[in-house]
């Protein structure tokens, strides 16, 4: 599931704040991975709208200025969807921006605030969310599908493969996440 992934992997230019940090491309390529892996699963691939889906887990932190809570970074992001992604990669003009940017808009809103929750927007924030592991902050109890509670281990193991923040790239995660997806 994950071998198709390098068409949406995130420039380090594209972010605003240490670009191979925790909240780096590092982090959304892992977000990509457990946004493919918890789409491709759920079984409802005509209800999935992948490629925005994809697109937002790529860049949904690329407005953040810090590491902390940082409020406003997916609007941040959203507005970077809107203002540079077309130019950054010409293939996502026949895409649905304003949704993508929606789904970074709202990813780190907490559910009840958030009007649509839409199926896109909740693999999102699973995603997001086992890649809290990172941090020591990852509950699995605040996971909205059983099939991101069944990843954890594996996200754990990849984060773990992966925790060379500053050093790391996304191709490299990748790279790692593919070479592990036989015995996820």
């Amino acid at each position: 599931m994950t071998h198709d992934l390098a068409r949406y992997l995130p420039n380090e230019d594209w972010f605003g704040f240490n670009p191979r940090g925790i909240h780096g491309a590092p982090h959304t390529t892992r977000v990509l991975v457990w946004s493919a892996r918890i789409a491709g699963t759920l079984g409802r691939q005509d209800a999935i709208r992948r490629d925005e889906l994809l697109w937002a887990a790529s860049v949904h932190d690329v407005g953040r200025i810090d590491d902390g809570i940082d409020r406003g970074h997916g609007s941040r992001s959203a507005a970077w969807v809107r203002d540079r992604l077309t130019s950054e990669r010409p293939e996502t003009a026949m895409l649905d921006l304003d949704f993508i940017a929606e789904l970074c808009t709202w990813h780190e809103v907490r559910d009840e605030r958030i009007e649509r929750l839409s199926l896109e927007l909740m693999i999102l924030k699973d995603a997001d969310a086992l890649d809290r592991c990172r941090i020591g902050d990852l509950d699995p109890s605040r996971l909205r599908f059983t099939v991101a509670t069944r990843l954890v281990t594996a996200a754990e193991r990849l984060e773990r493969a992966t925790d060379r923040y500053g050093v790391i790239t996304a191709e490299e995660v990748l790279s790692a996440a593919i070479t592990r997806d036989d015995g996820q």
